[in-house]
């Protein structure tokens, strides 16, 4: 919501210019509008940098921490997610999930089984699962079991897995694309390319965080088009009220463009920065009248 934030700051800020005829003596002074555009620019670099950094290194690690925390307060420990794996304990088995894709599908499941005398007893790997009928249906699955004189394999397509996992426990180390820091997804994104899966949601979210300066800077140019033509005269109400619903409507217009370009094959950066195009032609053309 910083966008939003910025949006309104601009209104706010300039629109007390204008209201003082401040506005009016710069340009009678010589400046032109784009010569006070480009110092409203200026002045948001910095804001920028800041929130971008906070972004980067802050926010991540105070999300993860948190996701820890909460993992551990709800299942007592028996649920923990690193950067690439899920572990749980399961009754007496142990189990890593490569990606919990959703709260019912999994991939890239190894279910780990130990006897009493904690000896490897079998290894279940399988390539992904599906939660039906309170129970996974895992798929692709290979069972491997550690005989005292042999090594035994079992090959299964379907295997039903009843487990104490259910949706909901899984639900909460769901990783988050945006939680994670530009690093993080550029290194999650050569992961699951190498995995052979689809990397196009989390390239949406690398993109977002890319040309977030984009979309900041766009957010501030529909400000100052406003303050420059139809909300120059109004009171800061009604340009509270515009900046909340332009903002609003950004939000919006972003949500729809990102999944739309996931469903029609659109390239990932076309679906980031569709929304920032849209709304700087907006802000062109009003500051061209």
């Amino acid at each position: 919501f910083f966008p939003m934030a910025v949006l309104l700051g601009g209104l706010i800020g300039m629109g007390v210019l204008a209201s003082n005829s401040e506005l009016v003596v710069m340009q009678a002074a010589g400046l032109s509008r784009w010569n006070l555009i480009t110092s409203a620019m200026k002045s948001a670099v910095v804001m920028i940098i800041v929130v971008m950094a906070v972004g980067e290194w802050i926010t991540p690690v105070s999300e993860s921490r948190a996701k820890e925390l909460r993992t551990e307060a709800i299942t007592g420990g028996s649920l923990f997610s690193s950067d690439k794996y899920v572990w749980a304990k399961d009754g007496d088995h142990f189990v890593s999930i490569g990606q919990v894709m959703s709260r019912d599908s999994l991939q890239e499941v190894t279910i780990y089984r130990f006897n009493d005398g904690l000896q490897l007893d079998s290894i279940t790997n399988a390539s992904g699962g599906f939660y039906e009928q309170n129970g996974w249906t895992l798929t692709q699955v290979t069972h491997t079991y550690f005989g005292a004189d042999a090594i035994t394999a079992d090959v299964q397509p379907t295997w039903r897995w009843d487990s104490s996992l259910t949706p909901d426990k899984l639900g909460i180390v769901t990783v988050k694309p945006e939680a994670l820091s530009i690093q993080g997804l550029q290194e999650y994104i050569t992961y699951r390319a190498n995995n052979k899966q689809d990397t196009s949601r989390y390239e949406l979210a690398l993109w977002r965080k890319v040309l977030q300066p984009v979309t900041v800077s766009v957010m501030l140019l529909m400000a100052l088009s406003f303050i420059f033509g139809p909300l120059r005269s109004v009171t800061m109400g009604a340009r509270i009220i515009m900046g909340v619903l332009t903002g609003f409507g950004f939000f919006i217009t972003n949500e729809v463009f990102g999944p739309l370009s996931l469903v029609y094959n659109i390239p990932p950066v076309l679906g980031a920065l569709l929304p920032s195009i849209l709304f700087a032609a907006v802000a062109a053309a009003l500051l061209s009248r």
